[in-house]
């Protein structure tokens, strides 16, 4: 699912809520990133009985052109019943990392964990292999202008 800015706005930050994780059943999160200068894009998966609910979220304000520039990690393996973590580079010079996202790149069997902004800039995402090993997953950091 995709959440879009409006006409003559463009992408600030992004993410997602309303997802429900039970031992029995439900949902959970895949993947919550930018889209491209104008949206954010969410996926997730229903397991078990029952199902849930997922909304994408674009943070969005007025601009004459895109300010967010990405940052990726290099995609990296969760192996199953493990916990990993992919972190990006820094932002280029000039800019600063405000926000982060990830993305499991098609696989349903990694459960994020956390998202965090390290002290030394760099965005840092973790996972765990709940259902099952996960071939790659990535770090995707955002960066805006330190003048700003």
């Amino acid at each position: 699912m995709t959440a879009r800015c409006p006409s003559g706005q463009f992408l600030v930050s992004g993410g997602f809520q309303r997802t429900d994780f039970r031992s029995d059943g439900g949902d959970y999160i895949t993947e919550s990133r930018a889209a491209g200068p104008k949206a954010w894009t969410v996926s997730g998966h229903a397991y078990g009985v029952g199902s849930g609910e997922l909304t994408a979220i674009a943070y969005c304000a007025r601009m004459r052109r895109p300010q967010l520039t990405e940052v990726a990690s290099t995609p990296a393996p969760v192996a199953a019943s493990q916990s990993a973590s992919v972190t990006t580079p820094g932002c280029p010079a000039g800019k600063r990392l405000v926000t982060g996202g990830f993305s499991m790149n098609g696989s349903t069997n990694t459960l994020f964990a956390t998202g965090a902004i390290d002290s030394n800039g760099t965005w840092s995402v973790s996972g765990y292999g709940f259902f099952g090993a996960t071939p790659s997953m990535t770090a995707y950091g955002y960066c805006w202008p330190a003048t700003s």
